[in-house]
This record gives structure tokens, C-alpha cells and sequence, in this order.
């Protein structure tokens, strides 16, 4: 397995030293975070003083432009320190990669030049239009679950590109869909994330109000455009955010099975001693452990080779399923885990601020996110089985 790493890895080695030196004050403020339905301004600072938003920004850009090994470890720690945290960075890292890897000049200038924090957030579902107005677009359109929205500078939305009213469709039939983004300055944010499990990720609805942006802040996602960086962003447009999603199942699964053998060691069973003496227990513990190991080795596997690919200059269609399946695997069995552990807890998981319901929570919100949810194994599947017009994952 070639996991080699590029000169800028050095960079993120630092990132992740400092990151891992905030672990205290970002556990000590997940409960606020879960409150506030938004991460603290404490730690979104700490991250900023960490350098956490120029992990996969490009090197030309200023960023360390990290080996997407590099990235993982970073998300992972984050996420397990507290989910939430490490959903809404696994989002915005994501952001910042798009716009300095995929933005024309005139965008990049705005968003990494002009002295201010490089920050995107948003959703590139397709909920808005597009219309083409000399040299930009006229956009609008109103969004759901846009993570990170509270502490973005640019706002993502998936558009659709009309003409005269109608669609314009693709070579492909499809109607052609621009990633754009616009200053927070003229979206509108409601202050409406009230759920389950993620809660402190501030995944806000929000709408863009028709306006008009230059042609270098959109590019069509179908075909984008690498301008700027090298293998990073050459993995796909899809490649960063399964590596960001993976590293997050990564580190909460990680966090729900020590949160549970902790429990098991300390709670005891009448005369038969601590629940950790249990074989049923063992049993479970093992098989979880084994599932989780197999799929990490996947992940971190699937990702050095697509990776190396792009390095290459060539991507086979079987690294694009394998980036696809891997991510979806470790969300759903970081799913199947966390439940586990939390029916194992009994009462001890029913009370706010257990960090094993905690897990339990985020993992079943980040099962629902269409990028990893079933019917990403459903698209395998045809693929797998040969159905006609099927493809491989991005």
C-alpha cells in the first residue's frame, strides 16, 4: 500500500499538534455547543489560532494543502473530541478546498486575499437558479442544512442554470448545476436547527436572495475546473467531501467505543462483577472493534490510492466506488455501533450530556445526509451488478 505524502504533510503536522491541544476546552464545551445549536465562539477561535481552516486550502493560496491522510487524522481527533465540532469543521475545510481549488481569480482574490477569515459554508443541493447575465449569473433560491452557516464569510448553494425559464441541459441530458457562492453579507439566515443529534453544528436553513455574481464565484459541477493545487483536489469533486464525512464516522465511532467500554468497566452486575467481565460484552466489544479496524483500514487505504491516482493523472472507476462504499460503510457501522453502546449503557446513556447518547445522537443525524445514506449503496450496487447508465460514485 502506497500511503506516501506530499512536502506540504508538514504543515498539517503542525495543525494537528495544535489541534489535538485544544481537546480540553472543545470537550468542555460541547454541551454549550449542544445548546446553543452552534459551535462557541471560544472554540471556533481556538480553531482559527490553530490554523484548522487553511488545512486543505491550496499551498499557493497560503494553505497547507495536507495529504488527505493528513486531513483524516485532523477530522478524526476533532471528531472525536465532540461531533458536532468535528462535523461543522469536516464542512468547512470542505468549503475552503472548493473555492480555492475550483473559484476563478476574482473569487479567490475576495475570499483568501482580503485580510478576513477564508470561510465557506452552505449546501450544493441543487435548491436554487441560475440564470447567465453577461459576465456572471443571476442566482436565488432557498437552502436546508447548511453547516457552519453562523461562522462563514461565503455562503455554498447548488444551482440550477436556466435560460428563458427552461433548464439548459448538459452533454449528459442532465441539467447543468453550478456550485456558487455568495458573501454572507446578502443571505439570510434562520435560526431554525432544532434536532436530534448534531446539534451544535449551527446547520441553519438559509436563502440567497436574487442577486447577481460574477462568473468566477460559480462553476459547473458536472465538469469543474481545477485552477489551482495538485492531487488534493485533482481526486474528484466528490473526493473531499467522502474523505471529510469518513474522517468524522472515524473519530465518533472511535469516541462511542471507548465511551462504552468505559461504562462496562465501571458499571456492575449484582455479584457477577463489572459488565467488562461479561463474555456477551466481550463478544460485542470484539466484533465492534473488528468491523470498526477493517473499515478504517479501507478508508485509509481507499484514499492513499485515489490519492496517488490523481498524482498519476489517472483515477480507475473502481477507486471512485471504493471512496464511495468506504465512506458510506464507516457511517453506517459507526451507526450500528453507537446504538449498540448506547442500549448497552441502560439508564446511564437516557442523561443529557453522556457522551456515549452524545455519539449515539450525531451518528444517527450524520446516517441521515444523502452523501452516505442507503441510497449511496444502492448506486453501488448498480454499478456492482452492471446496470445500464449506472456509475461508479463521482
Amino acid at each position: 500500500m502506497n500511503q506516501s505524502v506530499e512536502p506540504h504533510e508538514s504543515g498539517a503536522g503542525d495543525i494537528l499538534r495544535r489541534i489535538e491541544s485544544l481537546r480540553p476546552l472543545i470537550e468542555a464545551q460541547a454541551d454549550a455547543n449542544d445548546a446553543g445549536t452552534e459551535i462557541s465562539a471560544a472554540v471556533t477561535e481556538a480553531l482559527e489560532g490553530a490554523k484548522l481552516f487553511a488545512l486543505t486550502a491550496p499551498h499557493v493560496l497560503g494553505g497547507a494543502e495536507a495529504h488527505p491522510l493528513a486531513v483524516l487524522e485532523v477530522l478524526r481527533a476533532l471528531s472525536y473530541f465532540d461531533g458536532s465540532t468535528g462535523w461543522y469543521c469536516q464542512a468547512a475545510v470542505t468549503g475552503v478546498a472548493v473555492a480555492g481549488a475550483f473559484l476563478g481569480d476574482r473569487a479567490v482574490d475576495e475570499i483568501f486575499c482580503r485580510g478576513e477569515r477564508a470561510t465557506c459554508a452552505g449546501q450544493a443541493a441543487p435548491s436554487g437558479t441560475a440564470e447567465r447575465v453577461g459576465d456572471g449569473y443571476r442566482i436565488s433560491g432557498s437552502f436546508s442544512f447548511g453547516s457552519g452557516l453562523p461562522n462563514a464569510s461565503w455562503i455554498v448553494g447548488g444551482y440550477i442554470l436556466h435560460k428563458d425559464g427552461v433548464p439548459v441541459l448538459g452533454e449528459s441530458g442532465q441539467p447543468v448545476m453550478l456550485i456558487a457562492v455568495a458573501p454572507r453579507t446578502k443571505v439570510e439566515i434562520s435560526a431554525n436547527w432544532n434536532v436530534l443529534g448534531l446539534r451544535g453544528t449551527g446547520s441553519y436553513d438559509f436563502r440567497v436572495p436574487e442577486q447577481i455574481i460574477h462568473e468566477d464565484f460559480a462553476f459547473d459541477a458536472a465538469a469543474p475546473r481545477q485552477l489551482r493545487g495538485g492531487a488534493l483536489y485533482g481526486m474528484g469533486f466528490l473526493a473531499l467531501p467522502l474523505l471529510c464525512h469518513a474522517s468524522f464516522g472515524l473519530g465518533c465511532t472511535a469516541r462511542a467505543l471507548e465511551e462504552w467500554t468505559i461504562h462496562a468497566r465501571a458499571k456492575r452486575r449484582g455479584q457477577s462483577g463489572t459488565t467488562a467481565e461479561s463474555e456477551v460484552f466481550q463478544r460485542d466489544l470484539g466484533f465492534a472493534h473488528a468491523r470498526f479496524r477493517a473499515a478504517e483500514v479501507y478508508i485509509r487505504h481507499n484514499f492513499a490510492q485515489l490519492f496517488d491516482g490523481a498524482k498519476r493523472g489517472h483515477i480507475a472507476d473502481g477507486l471512485k466506488l471504493d471512496a464511495r462504499l468506504g465512506t458510506s460503510n464507516i457511517i453506517s457501522l459507526g451507526t450500528k455501533i453507537s446504538q449498540k453502546a448506547f442500549t448497552a449503557s441502560a439508564t446511564t446513556g437516557l442523561r443529557n450530556g453522556n457522551r456515549i447518547q452524545r455519539c449515539f445522537r450525531d451518528m444517527q443525524a450524520a446516517n441521515a445526509h444523502f452523501l452516505t445514506n442507503e441510497q449511496s449503496f444502492i448506486d453501488a450496487g448498480r454499478y456492482l451488478a452492471g446496470i445500464p447508465g449506472a456509475h461508479p460514485g463521482f
